[in-house]
């Protein structure tokens, strides 16, 4: 086939609005499986939040959580990457400091938090049964810090473009930062990963392992931590209920959103009939 790899973003894209597949979708990507394709879920969540839907497809592919700081195989870690002790550090200091409240979250599938505010509070609520354990203490600069995955905040889209031009211009390369809006719940996350974490990053390591070229990578993606991924694959597809900005960077815009079979349009469409 043509396409040897699909790269399928969760929320937005593979999932509809109750957070479940369809079984149109289900089917198609199984088809797409069966066909030879690679399938891999390159997501933003954690691996435990994603891993219902990994097991749930069932295609024995890895995946790439964590907007690409964790990839693995079932219980096979292929690469994990943290943020540098000194850089949780600094980034804990100024997110305090612009009167963020930050989550830590740790490779063990821990989120720590010292002062968490309504917001972060109904984002707790909204992702119960996610399988990650909440951890609260005094002061998240007084903890010692190891295996820091990512650094997350939840605000609205003015307070996170100010956070993403602040935290680069004053921590530069020791990091790279992702956002991602959430229509169904209103808000924005912000966070902060090690420099080499990208969904376009992880996906070319895969590629490597398996002697693929980004031209024969077809992405899907909805959201602005999928921007990267489409501009690196061969073909770039935004959801029709993508952000406009995302759209823009895309080859293809699906007919159908997520709701409605987006996944299956594309994959029968440009996936099966190649």
């Amino acid at each position: 086939m043509k396409w040897k790899l699909l790269a399928l973003d969760l929320d937005g894209t593979t999932l509809n609005s109750n957070e479940e597949i369809s079984d149109r979708n289900l089917s198609a990507i199984r088809e797409a499986s069966q066909a030879g394709v690679r399938i891999i879920i390159t997501t933003g969540r954690s691996y435990t939040s994603a891993s219902p839907f990994i097991i749930l497809l069932n295609t024995g592919d890895p995946s790439i959580t964590y907007n690409g700081a964790l990839i693995r195989n079932g219980n096979i870690v292929l690469r994990s990457l943290s943020l540098r002790e000194e850089t949780v550090y600094r980034t804990l200091t100024i997110l305090k400091e612009l009167g963020q409240t930050p989550i830590v979250y740790s490779i063990d599938e821990k989120r720590h938090i010292d002062n968490p505010d309504g917001l972060v509070e109904n984002f707790f609520q909204f992702s119960k049964g996610s399988g990650i354990e909440n951890v609260t203490v005094d002061n998240l600069l007084h903890q010692q810090w190891q295996q820091v995955i990512r650094i997350s905040v939840f605000s609205d889209q003015t307070t996170t473009e100010m956070l993403e031009s602040e935290l680069n211009k004053r921590l530069g390369s020791s990091i790279i930062t992702a956002q991602t809006f959430f229509p169904h719940w209103n808000f924005w996350i912000f966070e902060v990963l090690n420099p080499l974490c990208s969904k376009p990053v992880a996906l070319q390591f895969l590629c490597d392992r398996y002697g693929f070229h980004a031209d024969e990578v077809v992405a899907v993606g909805d959201n602005r931590n999928d921007i990267r991924m489409l501009q690196w694959a061969g073909l770039g597809i935004a959801m029709r209920n993508s952000l406009p900005d995302v759209a823009q960077h895309a080859d293809y815009v699906s007919e159908l959103n997520n709701d409605g079979h987006g996944i299956a349009e594309i994959i029968e469409r440009h996936i099966l009939s190649s």
